[in-house]
């Protein structure tokens, strides 16, 4: 059996309820998850919000997610129906997604929507709603109406990070959930979860309720104070912030930091990192899988000043104060619904962060650029119930699932590369062991060179169908940007991985040719070649209008 073949089965040969570790490792300068004793891709989809409320949705939620070749769903757990009465929990919905996840030959990360969820608080229950006393609210200015809200919106309720009373009930509920989640997954179908969802403070960069600036106004602590002074903080917000007032050796927050929005950010930063740290280790402690949280993007455009984001979650300006409060989270992950969303991987792989996209837009193109650019563990398109079977991203997974230790072993090794090329931009070029690469745009470079001789070019290739198929779902076009994901077999051996992308190989010093070229595909979950390419049909090796993989080999000979 192939190695490819070996990771897709990796799933199916699970037996023995002790066979359920799952860990972050550390191999040079990639992070990889090991799951099962095996270095693991996360190629899925996140369901909707509401999806996991009911048995029916979720079975029909996990059934898409594995016809469009994903291996993984991620899938919410809510407090408000885990714990509907304090101290009395409801794990039948966790174990309907458990069942639905085996049944699919899928791995599940949950995601614990617990008393943050897009900087609200929407799913926590009713009892810790309705006792302000108890569980304290924020309190915002509301200088500016953050992002989806409108005049005369109901007000949603965001309770405060600095109630303890709050931080202890959550870490609670969380522990019951892991506890319930080491005796039911017997399969170990859960490899990774998420602990609460894109925290932070809407509306205001920082919490106003007296108990917040009772903070405010303490001292800051030792364990940031220590924080600041290693190069872990070096070029990030704080440390900036910490520089500009003359590097005190102690203080209040405004002491050390000044009193602008900026400074409000890294006192949220601490907070929210601390809170979800100590949520983190309570449920660690019940069942060491590994965790991570994600991020709402900021600063982004038209979200300029925290406030505007969540002020406080993991944004790219204070990730290394995540890093240093949240000791129990083993990754930070951003979701991506940026048209730029290279630079938001590269923000997401500083100080060492392994990246994990959790949440994207359906772009085939951005998948192949984590995992082929950025040595990412996962990728998930959001509102995988509504994909298209077939789509691009369909496409894209089958063979990326198919070549998950392939992948794996070339991010460990640095034999792999990717390219994509936005909307006008002819070639790009990337370096992969001695040889550069050069892709280039094959509709455009076809059209050219049939001009140069005289002939018309091509028309040019019809609009895809959308990538999803649901009438309320948000406009998801097919991503139709060349890309191409490339890996280094050794022996002048390459397979590459895209579409509507050409490539050339050259080496300082030698002449490169083409020696043998197969399209193929990953479909079985191991390589299958169905046709060997030569002449005029090696100048489109990978499809135009859809994703294709090919293997090729190149000759180097002396100048």
């Amino acid at each position: 059996m192939s190695d490819e073949n070996q990771g897709a089965r990796h799933m199916a040969e699970v037996s023995s309820p002790m066979d359920v570790t799952a860990r972050l490792e550390r191999s040079g300068d990639v992070t990889q998850l090991i799951v099962h004793g095996r270095s693991t891709l996360l190629i899925g989809g996140q369901v909707h919000n509401s999806t996991s409320s009911h048995p029916d949705s979720i079975a029909r939620a996990f059934a898409r997610a594995a016809e469009i070749g994903s291996n993984t769903v991620f899938a919410p757990v809510d407090w408000a129906l885990l714990e509907p009465e304090e101290g009395r929990f409801d794990f039948a919905l966790v174990d309907v997604m458990l069942a639905e996840a085996r049944r699919h030959g899928l791995m599940w990360v949950p995601l614990w929507f617990g008393a943050f969820k897009n900087a609200h608080s929407t799913y926590a229950p009713r009892w810790v709603r309705a006792d302000t006393e108890r569980f304290p609210r924020a309190v915002a200015n509301e200088g500016a109406r953050p992002a989806f809200t409108y005049a005369g919106a109901m007000r949603r309720p965001t309770l405060s990070v600095f109630g303890e009373e709050l931080r202890e009930a959550d870490a609670r509920a969380f522990a019951a959930f892991m506890r319930h989640l080491a005796e039911a997954d017997v399969t170990g179908v859960v490899p990774l979860v998420q602990v609460e969802n894109e925290v932070g403070l809407l509306a205001d960069s920082r919490d106003r309720s007296s108990l917040a600036e009772a903070e405010w106004q303490r001292d800051v602590p030792e364990a940031l104070l220590r924080h600041l002074t290693s190069d872990r903080a070096a070029g990030f917000a704080a440390s900036t912030l910490w520089a500009a007032r003359g590097r005190p050796a102690h203080g209040t927050w405004p002491e050390l930091f000044g009193t602008g929005w900026e400074a409000d950010e890294v006192f949220m930063a601490w907070a929210f990192g601390t809170y979800v740290d100590a949520v983190a280790a309570r449920g660690a402690a019940a069942h060491p899988v590994p965790l991570y949280v994600n991020s709402w993007i900021g600063p982004q455009p038209g979200q300029e000043q925290a406030g505007l984001y969540p002020s406080g979650g993991p944004g790219w300006r204070v990730l290394d104060i995540w890093q240093a409060a949240a000791p129990s989270i083993g990754l930070i992950g951003p979701d991506i619904y940026l048209d730029d969303s290279a630079e938001a991987m590269r923000w997401y792989t500083m100080g060492d962060n392994p990246l994990i996209v959790p949440e994207s837009r359906y772009r085939a193109a951005e998948a192949a650029r984590a995992f082929g650019g950025h040595a990412a563990i996962g990728w998930s398109v959001f509102g995988v119930e509504d994909a298209r079977p077939g789509n691009r991203v369909s496409q894209l997974y089958t063979e990326l699932v198919g070549m998950t230790e392939l992948i794996t072993a070339a991010q460990r090794e640095s034999r792999i590369a990717c390219v994509v090329l936005e909307p006008g931009e002819g070639e790009a070029h990337v370096v992969l062991g001695e040889y550069t690469l050069t892709a280039r745009n094959t509709q455009e470079l076809f059209t050219r060179m049939l001009l140069d001789i005289g002939v018309e070019g091509p028309p040019p290739p019809p609009i895809p169908p959308s990538e999803t198929e649901a009438e309320d779902a948000f406009p998801n076009p097919a991503d139709a940007r060349a890309f191409v994901l490339v890996v280094a077999l050794g022996d002048d051996r390459f397979h590459i991985v895209g579409q509507n992308a050409s490539l050339d190989f050259s080496r300082d010093g030698r002449i490169v040719e083409w020696d043998h070229v197969e399209a193929g595909s990953h479909h079985s979950g191991q390589w299958q070649s169905t046709r060997i390419l030569n002449g005029d049909e090696r100048l489109r090796i990978l499809p135009l209008d859809r994703v294709g993989a090919a293997r090729v080999r190149v000759l180097s000979l002396a100048s």
